[in-house]
């Protein structure tokens, strides 16, 4: 009987160690869901985003977040699904490809955007912000020609995100930004190649 008892006492433990240590990890994308991005509006345009930096606490594979004016949190469990450098460039080429028609439209001869991305802050405070802050420069190349106003002038762009509570809540955040660089970007490109001034803040 206390070999029975024993035995089980044994198997219960082991089974509960188990259970402690296989927490569910989650892995985390910043790309739009495919049923979100119509065939029929993407652009033809060949898109190059090349991410030239990104923060230090984005070369990891965990999520990190603000806890306080001084403290940050490395969430052991909430991974990105891809480098952050390739979810930030996929995520952007995506959201350009949705908006870059207006573009081709005008100019049907537009054949390639090189986009150069410095990423100077991408943070979180969990339940309450998500801030994005970049540069970026643009060539935009047309059939036959070099380009439309040869590289596009370094312009910034910051969105600060108010972000519901919950890890999903900061990757949602990311994500409307990233939507909307991609449409600053888009703005600035339509101007140049409509031949209107560039404004680029």
């Amino acid at each position: 009987m206390n070999r029975h008892y024993l035995g089980f006492a044994l198997a219960w433990l082991v089974s509960a160690c188990v259970g402690c240590t296989s927490a569910q990890v989650r892995y985390y994308t910043l790309a739009s869901p495919p049923d979100k991005v119509s065939s029929a509006s993407k652009s033809s345009v060949a898109i190059e985003v090349r991410i030239i930096h990104v923060p230090p606490q984005l070369n990891r594979s965990e999520l990190m977040i603000r806890t306080g004016p001084t403290e940050v949190a490395l969430l052991e469990n909430e991974r990105w699904a891809s480098p952050a450098k390739d979810e930030i460039r996929d995520a952007l080429r995506l959201e350009l490809q949705r908006r870059l028609g207006r573009i081709t439209e005008m100019r049907p001869a537009l054949t390639k955007l090189t986009l150069d991305i410095d990423v100077q802050h991408l943070e979180a405070e969990f339940g309450r912000y998500a801030l994005l802050e970049a540069l970026w420069s643009a060539t935009l190349s047309v059939t036959g020609e070099q380009s439309i106003g040869g590289q596009a002038a370094i312009c910034t762009f910051q969105a600060d995100e108010r972000i519901s509570t919950g890890y999903a809540g900061v990757i949602e955040g990311y994500q409307r930004e990233i939507a909307a660089l991609a449409e600053a970007i888009v703005a600035v490109l339509t101007s140049a190649a409509s031949g209107r001034d560039v404004s680029c803040h």
